[in-house]
């Protein structure tokens, strides 16, 4: 539930408990998922990324833990590139993809907020 404290932990880049993303995608290890936030660290090697996508019923972060990343948004706009402990916010319905760009494996923190389907 959303309204009850929950502790959690990122157990590091190579631990066991992570989900398959899929070659491309890396993978990912689940923080928080509930009615009102999604939180999780995904774990990217140089050269993985996701596509082009956008969310309609989320407002999201992420925050660089390791490594690097480049967002990408459309038409080949580059919205920054990204190291330790520096973050981007995508709002609802922006169109946007990231990628690692370093030999050091991307460590990224998600945090997403779910919208009221009314917005």
């Amino acid at each position: 539930m959303a309204n009850q404290v929950a502790r959690f932990n990122y157990p590091g880049p190579y631990a066991e408990g992570s989900r398959d993303r899929g070659s491309e995608n890396g993978r990912s290890y689940d923080l928080i998922y509930n009615e009102s936030v999604i939180s999780t660290v995904q774990v990217m090697e140089k050269g993985q990324g996701n596509k082009l996508h956008y969310h309609n019923d989320q407002d999201g972060y992420w925050l660089i833990l390791g490594g690097k990343a480049r967002f990408h948004g459309e038409e080949g706009v580059i919205l920054g590139d990204l190291g330790p402990f520096e973050g981007i916010f995508i709002p609802h319905h922006t169109r946007y993809w990231f990628e690692s760009i370093d030999d050091k494996p991307l460590e990224i923190l998600r945090v997403s907020s779910l919208l009221n389907s009314k917005q």
